[in-house]
């Protein structure tokens, strides 16, 4: 083993360990809230799984067994990726709680699992979101996920964000009742709820890979700023770029020559790439899930 490789070695070692630690921390943040940790708990669980899993498929394989990089990266991709959606989802439990601890532990996630896909190779398409005119934000940071659809990137609030899941070919049903953007629908944890494609919008062709994700989003908070609503519905994304704290800016910029205008509320640009900031009005509204709703519960 080279010099380099037992760097690699050495750091896939510390996540290890920083997984062990942050495991713990979570059990501590979710005993802290009791029966509201019960989120939080389920995480630290899933944390300890991971590095139970990652200990043996990688580090083991590599130290132990005289495995050659090449022999793991395919499973520390995968890993990778797995480790990222965990900690969205994390990041979004722990903002309901409204839990700093545990939200900067799940945040911390969200770094490892970026660190196990780059100690592979960084990735080239992996934007840089610092702000080019900071001067122009405002003083106080707003979580948000920013996401790949098309060639474009697009943001939303996490307040707006229930979860993400992974999605393949055989998770999407088309929906031929479907009115405005509403192309499929999907059951997630037993809750039927349309889909929304924006990809047709964008004369792109949907093509599911390990890092596609499908987006859920509860329409009450979007029209109505809470999350008692009832309505949900899910959005197709290539790639999770980012979740976490950004400073928001209004600058206007024009919108790629792709994105229907009208869909963007406004923009604004980061070293790597211009964000683009959801016009829902015009992309779906209340009237058109309840009638699939309707329509569901008849059929």
């Amino acid at each position: 083993m080279d010099t380099i490789e037992e760097r690699k070695l050495w750091r896939l070692e510390n996540i290890i360990n920083v997984l062990s630690y942050l495991s713990i921390e979570l059990n501590i943040a979710a005993s802290e809230v009791k029966q509201l940790g019960r989120g939080i708990g389920a995480v630290a669980v899933e944390v300890k799984k991971f590095m139970l899993v990652f200990e043996r498929d990688v580090f083991n394989r590599l130290k132990f067994e005289n495995v050659p990089f090449s022999g793991v990266e395919e499973r520390m991709a995968e890993l990778g990726s797995m480790l990222r959606l965990l900690s969205m989802n994390a990041l979004l439990e722990a903002k309901r709680l409204n839990h700093s601890k545990a939200y900067i532990l799940c945040d911390e996630l969200r770094k490892i699992g970026e660190s196990v896909q780059n100690i592979l190779e960084i990735s080239k398409d992996r934007k840089n979101l610092t702000m080019l005119n900071p001067d122009r934000t405002f003083p106080e940071p707003l979580p948000f996920v920013v996401f790949k659809i098309g060639g474009t990137y697009w943001a939303e609030s996490m307040n707006s964000v229930m979860e993400a899941v992974i999605i393949t070919d055989d998770t999407l049903k088309d929906y031929p009742f479907g009115s405005g953007k509403m192309r499929h629908h999907v059951v997630v944890r037993g809750i039927k709820m349309p889909v929304i494609n924006l990809h047709s919008e964008m004369k792109e062709k949907i093509k599911p890979g390990k890092e596609s994700r499908l987006i859920i989003l509860n329409l009450g908070h979007i029209l109505y700023g809470h999350t008692s609503s009832d309505l949900f519905f899910g959005l197709i994304a290539d790639e999770i770029e980012y979740c976490g704290f950004l400073q928001k800016a209004v600058q206007e910029f024009a919108t790629d020559h792709k994105v229907p205008v009208d869909y963007v509320r406004y923009t604004w640009s980061a070293k790597d790439a211009t964000l683009m900031f959801f016009n829902w009005d015009n992309i779906i509204n209340e009237r058109e899930i309840r009638d699939y709703l309707q329509i569901e519960n008849k059929g």
